[in-house]
């Protein structure tokens, strides 16, 4: 009834917003081992292209062949 009145401004609203795909599905950790200076390394070349380590790995295995979209390269760390 809402929808029918002048004044009122009635429009559905995804609950969800439409994510690429994957977005149903759950993120997992994977570990691996690497020498100290090369996870600093790592650090500063991620450092020097504003990115996390995270999304600069996801972007060296997306330049290999990895399904990666923008969504998986977003920061997943909480905001303080």
């Amino acid at each position: 009834m809402a929808g029918s009145l002048p004044t009122q401004n009635v429009q559905k609203y995804p609950t969800k917003p439409e994510m690429g795909r994957g977005a149903d599905e759950p993120i997992v950790q994977f570990a691996f081992s690497l020498r100290k200076s090369q996870r600093r390394q790592l650090a500063h070349l991620a450092e020097d292209r504003d990115m996390t380590m995270r999304a600069f790995i996801l972007d060296a295995l997306k330049e290999r062949g990895l399904d990666v979209t923008e969504e998986d390269m977003l920061d997943l760390r909480k905001c303080r």
